[in-house]
């Protein structure tokens, strides 16, 4: 499997990859800056976690509501979150 980070840390001067700004004739948007999550937050979500790996769409946007997050915010957590459980048990 390649490297993603040196392809990253050589496109990204020049504006191409990894959250770097797009070029104006690309016409997609620029990434969204990434969510750094209080520790009240992540203690809350992994403590969710612990009792429920998936959520529904319901509960999913009541966590996101009481702790002031935005419902793709929580999905995207969750979503990499079982990644990295389904990553760590293989090893």
């Amino acid at each position: 499997m390649p490297d993603r980070s040196s392809n990253c840390s050589s496109s990204a001067s020049n504006g191409g990859g990894c959250g770097g700004p797009m070029h104006s004739s690309g016409g997609k948007k620029a990434r969204k800056a990434r969510t750094i999550f209080t520790d009240k937050q992540l203690q809350e979500l992994e403590t969710t976690f612990d009792r429920q790996k998936y959520l529904s769409v319901q509960d999913r946007m009541d966590l996101a509501h009481r702790m002031g997050l935005s419902d793709t915010q929580v999905k995207t957590w969750y979503q990499n979150r079982r990644g990295c459980c389904r990553k760590c048990h293989k090893l």
